[in-house]
């Protein structure tokens, strides 16, 4: 299983390599691509493709007195103008009681993009839809959900120039298609609203609400999380994360949460 873990990681790795460059090659032709929004807050809108790389700590505690930590590396590669993917390598620490062989910490289920797609595109709104799946690496089964994902995403965005905010709506089909036969099926729908406000070019808040609808075990759930960004420089941004469930039972409802994060974009001019 380790072997096999370790073999997923150099294929991916290898894969957002060659995509790096590829980027990296076009990039000199289309300037354009780089650096399409001033604003840094626009890099919060889902509908916005840049190439960067992202690391951030979540710290989630539940309501049955135990907390999950993850630590995850991120890496958004712009492929042209309508294309982009992504990779998510998490490092999970689980507190929950488990019998005794079960590790507590190590790599969790590693997620990509196959690809995503700007659909439609106004100068005051945008269409995507993309792929997603997260496969079963995770080194103990505390760390992951067991099976492998397939998940549509589409999302919706809107600017608002005279309130200097943006709306973005996103909805998520999550089914599991294979995996560990002992752990129960995947299946539910995760329907966002993100409302991100400018105050300057440099500082920014995003108020996100999670909709849960879990179809194995009924019943609808959310989560509410504010965000205030900051960017240092136009290549270097911070954020800070507070949330915390509103209501529902689904096991990504969290009692509270809290996110500390970096990002730094690639190839984006510095002035």
């Amino acid at each position: 299983m380790r072997k096999i873990q370790r073999n997923i990681l150099h294929y991916f790795a290898a894969l957002v390599l060659i995509a790096d460059l590829f980027y990296s090659a076009q990039a000199q032709s289309n300037q354009d691509a780089i650096q399409k929004v001033e604003h840094g807050a626009s890099v919060d809108d889902p509908s916005q493709f840049f190439t960067r790389i992202e690391i951030f700590n979540e710290l989630q505690h539940f309501d049955k007195d135990y907390y999950l930590n993850q630590t995850i590396w991120r890496t958004n590669i712009k492929i042209g103008k309508r294309f982009t993917t992504r990779l998510d390598v998490p490092w999970v620490y689980n507190s929950k009681y488990s019998p005794e062989g079960f590790k507590h910490a190590g790599l969790g289920d590693i997620s990509f993009r196959l690809l995503g797609y700007r659909i439609l595109e106004s100068p005051k709104s945008a269409v995507t839809a993309s792929v997603e799946f997260s496969l079963n690496t995770a080194e103990s089964p505390l760390l992951g959900t067991g099976k492998n994902l397939i998940i549509p995403l589409i999302t919706y965005s809107r600017i608002f120039k005279a309130k200097k905010m943006i709306l973005a709506l996103t909805f998520q089909q999550v089914n599991s298609f294979s995996g560990d036969e002992t752990r129960k099926q995947v299946n539910f729908s995760k329907f966002q609203t993100i409302l991100v406000k400018t105050y300057t070019p440099k500082i920014w808040t995003v108020f996100i609400t999670d909709w849960y609808a879990d179809y194995e075990n009924g019943g609808l759930s959310m989560n509410a999380k504010l965000r205030g960004g900051y960017g240092a420089t136009k290549i270097f941004h911070f954020w800070g994360q507070g949330g915390v469930g509103v209501f529902g039972d689904f096991i990504g409802r969290y009692q509270w949460s809290i996110e500390i994060g970096t990002r730094f974009f690639i190839l984006r001019k510095r002035n």
